[in-house]
């Protein structure tokens, strides 16, 4: 199992000092992770600006004031409703990339998706078969492994969206444009790009999965202190 919570200090003195730094570390990490997702949530509160501009403000202030509990506190969100959408999509996009490296770590999670695919049974497709009835047999089939590739797949897809929302804001050439971007890449024009905004970029991008691999390492850690002690 993953823990996300540092185990009760056992055993008396003799793992006290090991738990003492690895807990400070690990809230440490807990108020970086913290302070990291403010900062990230900023270019995508960015972004939903610019695709959104004005229009979307007022239509989803708008929505909002037709509804009977919220209409009283719509004029008050206003011009946060930006922020709130980037939240929102920073939220989405952050579960997607980092959930795959929780259930990984997750052993009862993986031992159960290990098992069900050893032991289930699978069925036999024939040529007789209807073509939505082969579809639907190759889908069981593939249960529960092809959950995890979709997982995979869809990591995969929401890092190279993250990572042109990223470079949109930290844009890391001086246009803006994606286009120059890529072509001085293919060039090797290395000194035209700013790396300032692509380590912001990179930054954006990463320092959250970084954050939460280390808490997950930081918790495994004291748990293998603790049944060390025992």
């Amino acid at each position: 199992m993953v823990n996300f919570t540092m185990p009760k200090q056992q055993g008396g003195n003799k793992n006290h000092k090991p738990n003492t730094w690895l807990r400070l570390l690990y809230w440490g990490l807990v108020c970086a992770a913290i302070w990291f997702a403010y900062l990230n949530i900023q270019p995508y509160e960015k972004v939903v600006g610019l695709l959104s501009g004005k229009t979307l403000n007022s239509a989803f202030v708008y929505l909002l004031s037709i509804i009977p509990v919220v209409n009283g506190i719509a004029a008050i969100i206003g011009k946060g409703v930006t922020w709130i959408l980037g939240t929102i999509l920073w939220g989405v996009i952050q579960i997607i990339e980092v959930l795959p490296l929780v259930l990984y770590n997750n052993e009862s999670f993986v031992q159960n998706v290990i098992s069900s695919a050893d032991s289930r049974s699978k069925y036999q497709l024939k040529d007789t078969d209807d073509p939505t009835l082969k579809m639907l047999k190759k889908v069981y089939n593939g249960l529960p492994t092809s959950v995890i590739s979709n997982l995979e797949m869809l990591k995969v897809f929401t890092y190279t969206i993250d990572f042109l929302i990223c470079i949109t804001v930290y844009s890391p050439v001086g246009s803006g444009k994606f286009s120059d971007f890529f072509f001085i890449l293919a060039t090797g024009q290395w000194g035209k790009l700013d790396y300032t905004n692509l380590a912001l970029a990179l930054i954006t991008l990463f320092a959250i999965e970084v954050i939460v691999s280390l808490i997950i390492w930081v918790g495994k850690l004291s748990y293998a202190i603790q049944n060390l002690a025992k």
